[in-house]
């Protein structure tokens, strides 16, 4: 094969092993006509999956912070530092919150009009899939590997929720797709280039350099062990990175000047140490192993036939192999790699991962003649009621069952006056704050205590907002003898109504007993009386006093 010598060391043999045994083919194909029945099926398919029932309870802890955010920056008429609790929240960068809150500012402040901007994404990302992949890989192929894009739960049901990654992996996907555009024809396409470039740029206002450490490997990569890919000059890449830095750099300047501590914060803290030395979300090197094979669900079906497929080297099976559906495994396989070997890890940071190998595992079902079997319409069809019940009834009930809403009526009684005192402890409960309106909740973590202690002597009564089920009952040990719980709330899940007796009885210790972020609520007082009078809160009989309990 043209530009692969004989194999005479590990480089060259690992370049044999790929051009020659695993994707032999490199003819570039001429980019197909989109059919417009593909983009028909797509869009009402996607339509139908990513927009149904975005007004459900919003999940404690991300999603509620993520709709918190942008609400007290329309507030504050605040667009460049983030806010949360009224105070600068510089974690992440701001594509995010402007986006929402150009939703807030549209349709106004609410749970559907948060969630509006991943479910956007994810759709504009789907088009975007078919779009460019059908000039990589071919209008069927594109289409198949779409559907199966869409049929996979963790990209749909993970995706679409209020957090980064879904809106993160459209501008990654844009971004590895457009550059291998660029560099798969024997002369470089600038204009490929640039469009990736551009997505870079938005990739990094989203989350920052976890854009390009996804992303550039990849172009580095694949053109020293495929010489049938173009190679980037040095020109080319100070373009690319230069694009890249388009709209963060603006941003994260007039930001470090205005909050000096931001820089070590953001940089420092947040993309580097949280990949080295995490203090948070620590998992397994092989923990996305499940994950991926649960949210990718067709793949489970594909999976073995792929593997055979791959090490076969009958004529047949060869050709169906080509120097593109390398390089979306190799896309694929790099975002897997690098957050295997990270120590901070969330199911929802592989999402990257799947457009490329959506589109790979597409071309394979379609070279491999797959479409032609009645299993594999079956197979789909399934999952595609499956997806359908988990969109539209599991997903709302379930976190209408556990938020922290369920408390209305309590909340609203101790938490509506602007005036009265509330902490959250030992996390904070954005859920209620958003609810409310209110930004002035702050959060006073256990390692914290001593100043949390020092406000509830300062104050003649303050509300707590128990976010851990223990934190109550490790509070009241803590507490000193001039304060006393007056009263608590527990938010106690009801038993499900639609489920027979016994498994309804069983259901709220298995879904966890409380609602999710808010455990409890604490009046705390001086003392005024040596008797500590209780209540206990739960949905069907909000506000019921029991009788007082035993001297303290």
């Amino acid at each position: 094969m043209d530009g692969i010598s004989k194999p005479n060391n590990i480089y060259d043999w690992m370049k044999h092993l790929w051009c020659e045994i695993l994707f032999p083919t490199c003819e570039t194909q001429s980019p197909e006509k989109g059919l417009l029945s593909h983009r028909l099926v797509l869009c009402i398919f996607a339509l139908l999956l990513l927009f149904c029932r975005l007004d459900f309870s919003l999940f404690e802890p991300d999603e509620t912070r993520y709709a918190e955010i942008p609400r007290e920056m329309l507030a504050n008429n605040e667009w460049l530092v983030p806010l949360l609790g009224g105070e600068p929240y510089l974690d992440k960068p701001p594509l995010l919150y402007w986006l929402t809150m150009v939703s807030y500012q549209t349709f106004g402040v609410g749970v559907w009009q948060a969630r509006l901007v991943p479910a956007l994404a994810l759709f504009f990302g789907l088009i975007l899939n078919y779009e460019l992949g059908r000039r990589i890989i071919g209008s069927v192929e594109a289409f198949v590997g779409t559907l199966f894009l869409l049929l996979s739960p963790g990209f749909i049901i993970m995706g679409r929720l209020l957090v980064l990654d879904g809106l993160l992996s459209m501008c990654i996907l844009g971004i590895l797709f457009a550059g291998f555009l660029a560099i798969r024809k024997n002369e470089f396409q600038m204009g490929w280039w640039i469009t990736s470039g551009i997505f870079a740029a938005f990739g990094v206002i989203t989350k920052g350099p976890i854009a390009i450490v996804l992303t550039a490997p990849c172009f580095y990569l694949i053109p020293g062990i495929d010489e049938r890919l173009r190679k980037p000059t040095l020109k080319a890449w100070g373009i690319w990175f230069g694009l890249s830095m388009l709209l963060f750099l603006p941003w994260f300047i007039v930001v470090a000047i205005r909050r000096p501590e931001f820089l070590s914060h953001f940089i420092w803290e947040h993309h580097v140490m949280r990949f080295l030395e995490p203090f948070d979300h620590q998992r397994g090197v092989f923990f996305y192993i499940p994950v991926l094979l649960g949210g990718m669900l067709p793949l489970l079906f594909v999976l073995w036939p792929w593997i055979k497929s791959m090490t076969s080297m009958a004529a047949e099976q060869r050709s169906t192999r080509s120097k593109e559906t390398g390089f979306l495994l190799l896309a694929g396989f790099w975002c897997l790699f690098f957050f295997s070997l990270s120590g901070c890890k969330l199911p929802t940071y592989i999402l990257p991962a799947f457009p490329p190998l959506a589109l790979m595992f597409g071309a394979f079902l379609v070279r491999n003649h797959y479409l032609k079997k009645k299993s594999t319409i079956l197979i789909a069809g399934t999952i595609a009621l499956f997806l359908g019940v988990i969109q539209g009834f599991v997903m709302p009930w379930y976190a209408d069952f556990r938020s922290p809403l369920i408390a209305k009526k309590i909340i609203s009684e101790l938490c509506s006056d602007e005036l009265q005192a509330v902490v959250c402890y030992p996390r904070e409960c954005n859920a209620v704050a958003f609810y409310l309106g209110r930004e002035d909740f702050k959060n006073y973590r256990s390692k914290e205590f001593d100043e949390f202690r020092d406000v509830l002597l300062s104050r003649k009564k303050t509300v707590v907002l128990c976010t851990h089920r223990h934190a109550l009952q490790g509070l009241k040990q803590l507490l000193p003898d001039e304060l006393e719980v007056s009263h608590e709330y527990r938010l106690n899940l009801k038993e499900p109504d639609f489920l027979p007796k016994d498994l309804a009885k069983k259901a709220p210790k298995l879904l966890g007993e409380t609602a999710l972020g808010l455990c409890d609520i604490a009046v705390i007082e001086h003392r005024v009386a040596s008797t500590i009078r209780t209540t206990s809160f739960k949905p069907e009989n909000a506000g019921i006093v029991h009788p007082p309990s035993a001297p303290r």
